[in-house]
């Protein structure tokens, strides 16, 4: 309705805008009837702006008829014409004739009259003048007219197109509610009316004018049986609406019998309770009821069947089992109630793919089909079903037959008709040895086909690899066994030669005679391919092609034993190439691949065929020469040759890429005789022999020298010594007081040494750096810290040395353990240590790992109560930044500046500086190695705050150390030569 109001006020409102134009539009048809050529097409164009040239012609014309008069006349003669213009075409057709109307009042109409001339210009101008405001505003008000007039029409046309697309809508949805028969209805709860559609009303049989608008009619229609649970449900509903409202019951029909209706509402206006109600459709399901009690009669039958019967609806849910399915599945009736089919079928997995099967059935109407269903214990059971869907009632049902027993009956039959066609050739004979049977892969892998074979002897695949006397053997020992199992060489029908696994059976019958034989065997061509692969990924080096370390030791073995029967020496030649790291990490690792292929070439260019090269790392080759000469002098002569021919070969520039670059190598020889030495011991002397090459500036050659393994050897006994040094109780602490500027005692550094029963004293120059390299400092420097706790446990029970400060090195390795700081934590609680007493001194290198790992740990030791020193300050990397960013209690300066801090002005200038730089951060600061007098006395008028060194004392044992500060008052320079 709103729709229709609208579009007539726009109606009446281009009407009266049509008014204006009747008449104009009269004449312009007119006109356009009798020159046709001028019907406009495009407002404003050429034909407009022709039309008024012809119209201010005809004006011209027509003023001239007139005896000539003042020029004022011109608006009564020009004027409508300009008008007209500007009506019919717009801005530019009333423009032109405004224009046109001005000359022509000027030159024609204007005394003296056809004067052409500035003067006559001038007497006109403002008449003119005005003409032409008046021209242009007239022309700019019809352009406007006619543009709103356009907005207006096409705005009419869309709401009329809009009008007529809603109509279209409401038959459509008219035709849809009557077709699918849908009955709409609408209840208003307060006031007991009611609205029926005509569709409603058919499904009972009854017309529009037979049909009141109340509430009772429906009512009354409602068995009295059914009415008040009706009523009770609806009452429900809405005092507690929930979505999609159904509800089923029974309406009387016009003939007297019942139809049964599904409705589906909804509540209307629930915040108006004067309008409130229900809205909803019903369709008659009358069929389907029908349908499920004759469902029901045939229940009894269906219970009887030896089939499992089951329906489920549309949605895949079980609504109904008989006892047979029950058996067959396992599960009880209640159990399978409620199951989801995808629970019971095991061939389709998934709920998508149980739906998309039930689509398939609603398309077609049914469907026989095998499947299997998962019992309740976890076995499955072949089925075949024959499955319905009814529409009318909207669910499944189905007939299932266990059909194990057949199916594992036919795939016993399918296994002996398909096991003749395996992947592996068979070919059968008979007794005689003529072929009689061949499958497909006899024929694929030969080449043959079955008719070009049945009837001969298998002699047609012989390759002639193997002579009679393989023949004969086999086949005797097929007649003994009764079987033969091995590898052959056959030839296919192309002629290629191939080898065959092979497996002859000699089929027998109950008299013990041979009836038949069976080969089976398979192509084996891959395998023997595939073992050659292994063994070149086993014995040889992908990149170079060379071969291995494997390789290069079972050559080793077989150079020994061949030099042990001819009394010639061989040679092993350690190479590996200078700074190949810097190429590989600079240019990459494809160029480092190129440099070492090219390396592998100049090797095998230098050396004999008979020699063996070997890639045994990453730039890392070996060369074994055999047979050389038979002394250990000519052999070294002739291998320092060989070795320099292959150094200088090395030596010389690569171009890879196009690009120079250069490289050398550092050879390391060592010298066999027979099986003296094991090979990997050669390997050792002659990588003992390259390391020399390489500490005396590389690109060199040197010969294994004794001298190397017995230094190798004992490093390698006194590590062994030191592994079992903390357990043997060997380790000991001894202790250098520590002075203040004041030279009292403030405590000592814990110093360990090592006390080995046959080595004697040990300096810890000697066996600090193997710790390290060999992890064992983490042992060691734990037994330190122990000792040191246990030591100030003893300490603080006596008045004497109470207040002592004990300072212990802590290694790089040590510190950086993530449980530093809660095993030195555990320590302290363990020997009821005080951490103020316990001074932790540090390198450089312990900051230099991870510094904001350190400062954290600094900070949690410094929370502790720990004392923190930096040991050897002014050696390393000593940055200022140290100073400022780590929690440091003291610095230490190392002795290197001390020792000639009186000679040297550069040492001098440190200490001062380091001092300075102590004091000025707040930081206590320590010297290291005070031996003479002249330099405490520099060191004390520097400002140094404390001091450690022989001047004072050695470091001592702990007995010594507590005599030595028990002196109550030390003199101002004392010293303690113990």
């Amino acid at each position: 309705m709103h729709e229709a109001e609208s579009t007539d006020g726009i109606e009446q409102e281009n009407a009266m805008l049509e008014q204006a134009y009747q008449y104009a539009q009269r004449l312009k048809a007119a006109l356009y009837r009798r020159v046709p050529l001028l019907a406009p097409r495009t407002r404003g164009g050429l034909h407009h702006q022709l039309y008024t040239l012809i119209l201010m012609a005809f004006a011209l014309w027509l003023r001239l008829l007139i005896a000539p008069v003042e020029a004022g006349l011109q608006y009564v003669t020009f004027f409508p014409s300009v008008t007209l213009a500007a009506f019919v075409g717009g801005l530019y057709p009333g423009l032109i004739a405004t224009f046109i109307g001005i000359i022509f009042a000027t030159y024609f109409f204007t005394a003296p009259f056809y004067d052409i001339s500035l003067a006559s210009w001038q007497n006109g101008f403002w008449a003119n003048l005005l003409f032409l405001l008046d021209g242009l505003i007239l022309s700019i008000s019809f352009e406007a007219l006619h543009r709103y007039r356009k907005k207006f029409s096409d705005e009419l046309e869309q709401t009329k197109l809009a009008h007529a697309e809603l109509r279209k809508s409401e038959e459509q949805l008219q035709l849809s509610i009557k077709a699918g028969n849908i009955g709409i209805w609408e209840l208003n709860i307060q006031n007991g009316t009611a609205n029926y559609s005509e569709e409603w009303k058919r499904q009972l049989g009854y017309s529009t004018a037979e049909i009141r608008a109340s509430a009772d009619e429906w009512l009354s229609r409602l068995p009295p049986e059914d009415k008040d649970s009706f009523l009770q449900t609806l009452r429900t509903y809405i005092e507690h609406p929930w979505p999609g409202f159904k509800t089923e019951y029974r309406l009387l029909h016009k003939d007297g019998t019942y139809r049964w209706m599904l409705s589906q509402a909804a509540l209307a206006n629930p915040s108006n309770s004067a309008t409130q109600g229900l809205r909803g459709a019903q369709i008659n399901i009358t069929e389907r009821k029908q349908a499920e009690l004759l469902m029901l009669e045939y229940k009894g039958a269906i219970e009887t069947t030896h089939d499992g019967f089951w329906a489920i609806d549309r949605y895949g849910i079980v609504q109904e089992v008989n006892q047979a399915y029950c058996e067959l599945s396992g599960y009880a009736r209640n159990e399978l109630l409620g199951m989801h089919v995808s629970q019971l079928d095991s061939h389709e997995r998934s709920d998508a793919e149980v739906n998309a099967h039930m689509s398939m059935i609603i398309a077609r109407g049914w469907d026989v089909f095998e499947t299997r269903h998962r019992r309740k214990d976890g076995s499955e059971v072949e089925l075949e079903v024959s499955a319905a869907y009814i529409a009318d009632a909207g669910r499944f049902i189905a007939f299932v037959r266990n059909i194990s027993e057949r199916k594992r009956a036919e795939a016993e039959i399918r296994i002996a008709a398909t096991a003749f066609e395996t992947h592996e050739a068979i070919m059968i004979t008979d007794a005689h040895a003529n072929i009689v049977r061949v499958n497909q892969a006899f024929q694929e892998i030969t080449g043959y086909s079955a008719e070009e074979v049945i009837g001969k002897n298998p002699r047609i695949l012989s390759s002639g690899r193997q002579d009679k006397n393989f023949y004969q053997a086999m086949w005797q020992h097929l007649l003994d066994r009764g079987s033969w199992t091995g590898e052959i060489w056959d030839k296919r029908k192309s002629g290629q030669i191939y080898p065959k696994w092979l497996t002859i059976t000699a089929v027998k019958n109950e008299l013990r005679h041979t009836t038949e034989y069976v080969a089976i065997f398979s192509d084996i061509t891959a395998r023997k391919e595939a073992e050659a692969e292994i063994y070149s990924l086993a014995y040889y080096d992908m990149l170079t092609k060379l071969p291995n370390r494997r390789f290069l030791l079972d050559r080793a073995h077989q150079a020994q034993a061949i030099s042990a029967r001819s009394h010639l020496y061989g040679a092993l030649l350690f190479l590996d190439m200078d700074r190949f790291k810097t190429l590989n990490d600079t240019l990459g690792h494809d160029v480092g691949d190129l440099f070492l292929v090219e390396v592998a070439k100049r090797i095998q260019a230098n050396v004999r065929e008979s020699d063996t090269i070997a890639r045994i790392g990453g730039d890392e080759f070996v060369v074994l020469i055999e047979e050389i000469a038979e002394t250990a002098e000519d052999t070294s002569q002739r291998v320092a040759l060989i070795a320099e021919k292959i150094r200088s070969a090395l030596s010389a520039p690569y171009f890879i890429n196009d690009q120079e670059h250069h490289s050398s190598p550092s050879i390391g020889v060592s010298l066999y005789f027979g099986n003296n030495e094991k090979v990997e011991a050669l390997l050792k002397h002659a990588d003992l022999a390259m390391y020399q090459a390489k500490e005396a500036g590389r690109n060199a050659v040197r010969f294994f020298d004794p001298a190397m393994q017995l230094a190798v050897e004992s490093r390698a006994h006194l590590e062994a010594d030191l592994r079992h040094a903390i357990t043997a109780g060997q380790l000991q602490l001894y202790y250098q007081i520590q002075l203040d500027g004041d030279l009292r005692p403030l405590g000592a550094e814990a110093l360990i040494r090592w006390k080995h029963p046959a080595r004697g004293m040990v300096p810890p120059a000697q066996f600090i750096p193997l710790a390290e390299e060999s992890s064992l400092i983490l042992d060691i420097g734990l037994w330190v810290l122990e000792n040191a706790c246990k030591q100030l446990r003893q300490w603080s029970q006596d008045d004497r040395t109470r207040n002592l400060i004990l300072a212990v090195n802590v290694s790089a390795q040590q510190f950086n353990r993530y449980d530093f700081v809660d095993s030195l934590t555990r320590l302290l609680n363990i020997h009821q240590v005080n951490p103020n007493h316990l001074k932790l001194e540090l390198t450089e290198s312990v900051v230099l790992s991870d510094v904001a790992d350190v400062i954290t740990k600094m900070h949690e030791l410094k929370a502790l109560g720990i004392r923190l020193s930096l040991d050897d300050f002014g050696t390393g990397y000593s940055s200022l930044s140290y100073l400022k960013r780590l929690p440091l209690d003291q610095i230490k300066i190392d002795q290197s500046f001390v020792r000639d801090v009186t000679t040297d002005p550069g040492d001098a200038v440190m200490v001062r500086t380091i001092i300075t730089l102590a004091q000025n951060f707040r930081i206590n600061v320590i010297a290291e190695g005070v031996e003479t007098q002249s330099q405490l006395d520099f060191l004390r008028s520097n400002g140094c705050m404390a001091y450690q060194g022989y001047l004072f004392s050695k470091p001592v044992p702990i007995e010594q150390f507590n005599t030595l500060v028990n002196y109550s008052a030390p003199p101002p320079a004392f010293h303690f030569d113990i």
